[in-house]
């Protein structure tokens, strides 16, 4: 499973990184704490899910994400935040999971897990479409 992680704290960033590095099976293919540096380099890398941060300075995580949404559909938005004032419309506009900092492994785990059976479905469904050009 393919993530990018976003997020404008660099400690935060770090931790998070750590954290998912824990699991063989995710591979951490991007990561920024600069948002448009960040939706260029993630559009290209088309992560399975991107963790953001909702509060990112000049944009916020939520109209981040919307953008790449919009080229990325299939793209499952976790946000990591220390606030809950975003929360419901992170989830109108289709967020994944939304988990608060401190992140611990016990919520995190659990995401993971969530993020395994929904990217399954999808990485046997690319398979199939790279079969069928062949």
């Amino acid at each position: 499973m393919r993530i990018y992680l976003l997020d404008g704290d660099r400690e935060s960033l770090a931790r998070t990184a750590r954290m998912l590095g824990g699991y063989p099976d995710v591979e951490l293919i991007g990561s920024s704490y600069e948002p448009e540096a960040a939706l260029s380099e993630a559009r290209g890398l088309e992560p399975d899910a991107l963790f953001i941060e909702t509060r990112l300075g000049c944009i916020s995580g939520l109209a981040a994400s919307e953008r790449l949404l919009r080229e990325l559909p299939d793209l499952r938005v976790v946000y990591v935040t220390a606030s809950r004032e975003y929360a419901v419309e992170a989830f109108e506009q289709r967020a994944f999971d939304y988990l608060l900092k401190p992140l611990t492994l016990e919520r995190l785990e659990r995401t993971i897990l969530r993020l395994r059976r929904s990217c399954g479905s999808i990485v046997h469904t690319r398979q199939e479409r790279l079969d069928k050009v062949e």
